[in-house]
């Protein structure tokens, strides 16, 4: 009989009453907050794609997206 040894709890994993919750620690200690909205599927695979082909994280392309459209309103 194969006695495996249980997988380590991660404290952020444990949920209470059946939810798991995310860990706000990490993002809270950056400075960045979630940012929730709805795009096209098609939009999100263009997006995503976009982000993947130039090594990018998705927040830093709408980060450099926005910069861009302030700048050029401002032009």
């Amino acid at each position: 009989m194969s006695s495996t040894k249980p997988a380590d709890l991660v404290p952020h994993l444990i949920g209470a009453k059946g939810k798991v919750e995310r860990p706000r620690a990490a993002a809270a200690a950056v400075g960045n907050e979630p940012l929730t909205f709805k795009v096209s599927a098609d939009f999100k695979r263009e997006f995503r794609r976009y982000a993947a082909d130039h090594d990018l994280r998705l927040n830093q392309v709408l980060v450099r997206a926005f910069e861009a459209l302030k700048r050029s309103e401002a032009a």
